[in-house]
This record gives C-alpha cells, structure tokens and sequence, in this order.
C-alpha cells in the first residue's frame, strides 16, 4: 500500500463559526465521508473528514487538549497535500506560524505561555523551524509544571526526530513525577516513530 503524506496542520482561528467550514468544503467539492465523534476519556476529539476530487482526505479536528482548531490533508503524493493546505490558508482565517510566535512571546504568565507553546506546537512544519526549537527550549526548564507538560507536548506535535533528545535531557533533570511520566511516554512515542536521539 503506498504511504499516505500528511500536510502541515493549517491552524485556524478559534472564532471561525462551524459554517464558514462546511461552506468551504462545499465550495471545494468535497465528499463528505462522517465524523469521528469526540470521546475525551480516550483522548479522541471531533473530527470530520471528506475526500477531495484529486484523491486527497481532508480533516477538520477540534482539539480541545490543545484549544485548537486545525485541517490537515493527506495523499499519496505530498505536494497535493500540500497544495490543499495552501488553499486552505489563502481561504480560511488561520493563523501563520509567525503569528503564533509572536503570540507566544507577548505571553508571559505561565497559562497564557503554556496555551500558546501547544498551539505552536500543532502548527509545527513538518522540518525542523529553529525559531519554534527555541521557544520550546526556553519552556522545558520553567519553573512551572504546566508550562514544562505544554513543552513535552508541543514537542509530540511537532514531532521532529530531534526532539527525543531534548525529551531525554528534560527527562534527567525532571521533580515531578507526573511530568517525569509524560516525557518517558513522550520518549516512547519517539523511538516507536524511529525518532533519533
């Protein structure tokens, strides 16, 4: 079977209504295929899926771990993946990785600072982004637990080999347990997607 490639996740904004979302697709000429119904107890969110014309799927995820709103496209060739991300960030209100940046960095309470590392985290390019690298560097060592859990989670998202490094030197110098926990299964998410240290 020949691999399917994911886009990037388009980030939208939280305060797209649900019908701007449907219309798009509508106008698209998309086959609507169902939803996902959402079960938080299973860490499962709602998402609707349809499938496109040139073969791609498309999904609308509402992630609420994250508070984020997010489309991603998948074919077996990556470009027409891509190509439908373009077009969804050139129709659809979203949010730019520069945005998201900068909106990390107005933020300096630590909840504010968590909400908007994770968010950065989902819209992680598929390569490594030196400037989302650094921001999720000066978060592992915060003084709060909530801002180090968004770090180990915006390192999940994002998903670049490297990160299982910094997973593991977060790891060695870690208190608390809880958080300890979510690196080693974060570590194990890695080395099952062949992650490098």
């Amino acid at each position: 079977m020949k691999e399917r490639h994911a886009s990037r996740r388009v980030v939208l904004r939280n305060s797209i209504p649900d019908k701007a979302i449907w219309e798009f697709a509508e106008e698209q000429g998309w086959k609507y295929l169902g939803h996902v119904p959402r079960d938080p107890d299973r860490g499962v969110f709602y998402e609707a899926r349809w499938e496109s014309s040139d073969g791609n799927t498309v999904h609308f995820i509402i992630d609420e771990f994250a508070d984020t709103l997010y489309m991603v496209a998948q074919n077996h060739i990556e470009k027409a993946a891509d190509d439908i991300a373009e077009r969804i960030q050139s129709s659809l209100p979203t949010y730019s990785v520069d945005q998201l940046a900068e909106e990390f960095d107005v933020n300096m309470y630590p909840a504010g600072w968590a909400a908007a590392l994770l968010r950065l985290g989902v819209a992680a390019p598929k390569t490594t982004d030196e400037e989302i690298l650094t921001r999720i560097r000066e978060s592992v060592g915060h003084r709060e637990a909530a801002v180090r859990r968004a770090a180990v989670w915006a390192m999940r998202y994002a998903a670049w080999p490297e990160l299982k490094g910094e997973l593991e030197k977060m790891l060695s110098v870690e208190k608390e347990p809880e958080i300890a926990e979510e690196i080693r299964r974060a570590i194990e998410a890695f080395s099952e997607a062949g992650g490098e240290s």
